[in-house]
């Protein structure tokens, strides 16, 4: 991403409020092992925030230096174990098994997949949540590389075990609806 980029999303954060966890998070907390957890360009922070409050600790990454700067300073307010990194995910460095849990929500970067696999421990868990290719017809995203594909989801899930997987419209507490793709999947532990 460029500079320019970088300060439209930054005006974007600003002066906002991180906002409630997406609702696939929320009924997939209890399945994320408490450990360090990957929330994959977290924005404001509101799954980073709904997972340290479950009692996970939490690397959160997003472009926005504004984004990390308030969700720094929400962790901060809170005392919670959430630790804002500024960094373009393209250039990411992902060590080889160094998290419990991922969190990726919408987020669409395919080339990204195989990376965020080697990067879960044994036993770890990948959360993905993101649009698919229906939500073209109703709105934000439009761009077809933002868009899953049916089925693509679980197909870049590549060699992990997919426990929970849904596609479809989905309806929001304040009645807005979605198109999405929402899985869970695992790492096989080592023999």
């Amino acid at each position: 991403m460029s500079e320019p980029q970088r300060a439209e999303w930054d005006e974007r954060h600003r002066g906002k409020h991180a906002g409630d966890a997406e609702p696939f998070l929320t009924a997939m907390l209890p399945r994320i092992p408490r450990g360090v957890v990957l929330d994959v360009a977290a924005g404001r922070g509101r799954n980073a925030l709904a997972l340290a409050h479950s009692g996970t600790r939490v690397v959160a990454v997003d472009y926005s230096a504004e984004a990390m700067r308030l969700l720094a300073a929400t962790a901060r307010d809170a005392r919670l174990a959430i630790w804002p990194m500024v960094s373009n995910l393209d250039s990411f460095h992902l060590k080889d098994e160094s998290f419990d849990a991922i969190v990726n929500i919408n987020f669409l970067d395919r080339a990204l997949f195989p990376k965020l696999e080697r990067a879960l421990r044994p036993g770890g868990v990948l959360l993905a949540d993101t649009f698919l290719i229906d939500q073209a017809a109703l709105g934000h995203p439009r761009d077809p590389r933002f868009l899953l594909g049916h089925g693509e989801l679980r197909a870049l899930a590549g060699g992990l075990e997919v426990e929970e997987y849904r596609e479809g419209p989905v309806v929001y507490p304040n009645g807005e609806r979605a198109f999405r793709a929402s899985m869970l999947a695992r790492r096989k532990k080592s023999n």
